[in-house]
């Protein structure tokens, strides 16, 4: 049988701890920062975000599926580049609004081409109250994932402050789809997403129904549903 461990034993091993995952810390901070200094030099100093938004036929942190096929469609839909947010709008509580339903679909989001005549017209406070923070260049397959590519925007606050999170404390920002269609009672056959609590989930799994299902844009969120879902510093080169 082994012996004990003192109690000073104990701290010494719970410091010793503590400082591994500081430096484990600071080391993906490093790396972080790295690749985001070659992604801006890359680029003109503009910055281009990538990464993961969703995976079909697997399980998200809120309860939700997405099929290959309502995918696809969706994907090949939606009109590039278009607009996002930094955060959802308010969802609305009831789908038979029409007003609520339409301001969800339209706020911080649109063409780019009208984005950037509008800009022109429109005063600052009126784009930072429409909390536009990037424009969505490419959204596309790898695998079962859904791959999506965005320019973050310097010409207003929402931009700035997703710019601010990488330069000043090193933090990736997630991305979500802004959708808008049905659902309906799960019965396939999918993998559970990493972060997914099944017994929270229990039988809150929805199915997204292919008929109805439209993507609207990509929106920049603190807390994505999709557990890979946080974005980083793209390396390709894009700027002109």
């Amino acid at each position: 049988m082994g012996n004990a461990l003192s109690s000073s034993e104990m701290h010494e091993e719970d410091e010793e701890e503590k400082k591994q995952r500081e430096r484990r810390r600071q080391s993906n901070c490093d790396e972080r920062y790295q690749r985001l200094l070659l992604s801006l030099k890359r680029n003109q100093n503009r910055l281009f975000l990538s990464g993961e938004v969703t995976r079909v036929n697997e399980v998200t942190k809120n309860g939700r599926i997405f099929t290959q096929r309502a995918m696809a469609r969706a994907v090949e839909k939606l009109e590039l580049p278009v607009c996002g947010r930094l955060e959802h709008p308010k969802c609305p509580d009831d789908a038979s609004d029409a007003k609520a339903v339409e301001r969800y679909r339209k706020e911080g989001c649109g063409s780019f081409a009208d984005a950037a005549s509008s800009t022109t017209r429109m005063d600052a406070k009126t784009l930072d109250d429409m909390r536009v923070s990037h424009v969505v260049h490419d959204l596309y397959f790898n695998g079962n994932a859904v791959v999506v590519l965005v320019e973050v925007l310097e010409c207003t606050e929402a931009g700035r402050k997703v710019r601010e999170a990488y330069e000043k404390t090193g933090n990736l920002v997630g991305a979500s789809m802004r959708a808008w269609g049905s659902s309906t009672e799960a019965a396939l056959d999918v993998d559970w997403g990493g972060g997914v609590d099944k017994r929270s989930a229990g039988k809150d799994i929805r199915a997204v129904c292919e008929e109805d299902f439209e993507l609207i844009t990509i929106d920049l969120v603190a807390n994505p549903s999709h557990a890979l879902a946080y974005l980083k510093p793209h390396l390709g080169k894009l700027g002109n």
